[in-house]
């Protein structure tokens, strides 16, 4: 981060200044001049630099809807600044009232600089003067009696875009979230499972509801992600204490969406501790430091189960508890997912290196999870000896080789033994989550 001059700022003005006169002689069409508005010493670094390229994709957006053709462009990244010019067909009236619109939009688009300059090299200008990014005050009365300095502007620029992109990975955290629920409800065949094909044990439930159920829960998964980013030093105990209070309102929108079906209960659960991990993680974290901090983060719950007794055990996971001492979903999420991480997540991805299709990588991994899993949803069901049946006839199916017609056959026994794998099905959601967030950037991090 090289601190600029005044001298500095001149010569970068100067040379953008003659890039512009060179396009304007070079295509004869109006130009789009953009660079970030960012006061004090420092005009670019790692934050500001994705703040600048936010507002590229913005300005690109708009030329895309309204059909504009770009005949060039050109970026600049400097010390300086960030500066990106386009040369388009269109009018440079109607073109400025639209990057104005981008300009006012939001608080990022407040530190946008979006110039338009006619084919006859005018700059248009503003029809309202911009306002004061602290006060809201008029910035010309601000920038000439110095009200606010500008390392005051400075900061309150970088809070803009700090805010700007804990928004943005609280999305992007939550559209995870949501697509591996979406997924995982749509691999076929899942024997005993809701799928594409059928409803496998269960008769209250299919696909189009569990689709529902995810709608409903993708933004209590952003809310997950938004109290891990306020709550990035906080203890443990604290922030689980905020999830639990956002998961008991988001299981009734949950139960409002599906008339009061359990579709995502499980799910919900590790998914909101996960997204919430995530978040405080932050972008770039690898999914083992993600895993570590969900662990953390699910000791409290854990603890929970120690104060249960016959008269206040609510849940099938705390009766079940009280009965044969098994953590169950509390377990598995304060032991950082280790099915997930070292079953399902390594059988999907050897799958999808040996060629598979997404559908069947998934399918290796959830009969791979099947065989291993203590599967909360079977012993409630059905019992222990029917879990070690699963157990061993997942096994055999894993090492003689499968196909889809295996599948079906035992999706057919296990409807006629009212056998669902449905923590094994919740592994696999977390699973495809923890996958999205070790390939969306290209590799082990979110």
């Amino acid at each position: 981060m090289r601190p600029v001059t005044v001298a500095d700022v001149l010569s970068a003005r100067d040379a953008r200044v003659e890039r512009q006169k060179r396009m304007l002689l070079e295509y004869g069409l109006p130009l789009i001049s953009f660079t970030m508005n960012i006061a004090g010493e420092i005009k670019r670094d790692a934050w500001i630099e994705q703040a600048f390229y936010e507002g590229v994709h913005r300005i690109e957006n708009v030329l895309a809807s309204d059909g504009i053709a770009v005949a060039a462009r050109e970026r600049t990244l400097a010390f300086t600044g960030c500066e990106e010019i386009w040369a388009v067909d269109a009018s440079a009236e109607e073109l400025k009232a639209r990057m104005c619109v981008l300009e006012e939009a939001d608080a990022l688009g407040r530190l946008f600089d979006i110039d338009v300059i006619d084919a006859d090299g005018r700059k248009l200008e503003r029809t309202m003067e911009r306002r004061c990014l602290i006060c809201g005050g008029p910035v010309r009365a601000c920038a000439r009696s110095r009200a606010h300095s500008a390392r005051e502007l400075s900061a309150r620029a970088h809070g803009i875009i700090f805010a700007f992109l804990d928004e943005q990975l609280a999305t992007k955290i939550g559209e995870l979230a949501h697509r591996a629920l979406i997924r995982e409800a749509n691999v076929t065949p899942k024997p005993g499972l809701v799928d594409r094909e059928n409803s496998g044990a269960h008769r209250d439930m299919d696909l189009k509801l569990f689709c529902k159920s995810a709608d409903a829960l993708r933004p209590w998964f952003e809310d997950c992600a938004r109290i891990g980013l306020a709550m990035r030093d906080a203890a443990p105990e604290q922030v689980f204490a905020q999830l639990r209070a956002r998961g008991i309102e988001a299981e009734r929108a949950m139960f409002a969406a599906t008339d009061g079906v359990n579709t995502h209960k499980g799910a919900l659960f590790s998914m909101g501790i996960l997204c919430c991990a995530a978040a405080m993680e932050g972008e770039g974290a690898g999914v083992q430091a993600i895993l570590d901090r969900a662990a953390a983060l699910a000791q409290p719950a854990l603890g929970d189960l120690t104060a249960l007794c016959p008269d206040n055990a609510r849940t099938g996971g705390e009766v079940q508890y009280l009965n044969s001492g098994r953590t169950g979903v509390r377990g598995e999420a304060a032991a950082g997912f280790p099915h997930a991480r070292d079953c399902g997540l390594p059988a999907l991805k050897r799958a999808l290196q040996d060629g598979a299709t997404f559908n069947e990588a998934c399918l290796q991994a959830l009969l791979a999870l099947m065989a291993c899993v203590e599967d909360s949803n079977i012993l409630r069901r059905s019992g222990p000896e029917a879990l070690r049946s699963v157990q061993l006839r997942t096994k055999a199916l894993l090492e003689q080789g499968f196909n889809s017609d295996d599948l079906r056959r035992m999706n057919d026994d296990f409807v006629r033994e009212n056998l669902s794998p449905g923590g094994s099905a919740d592994l696999l959601a977390i699973t495809i989550f923890l996958y999205e967030i070790q390939n969306t950037n290209g590799g082990d991090a979110i």
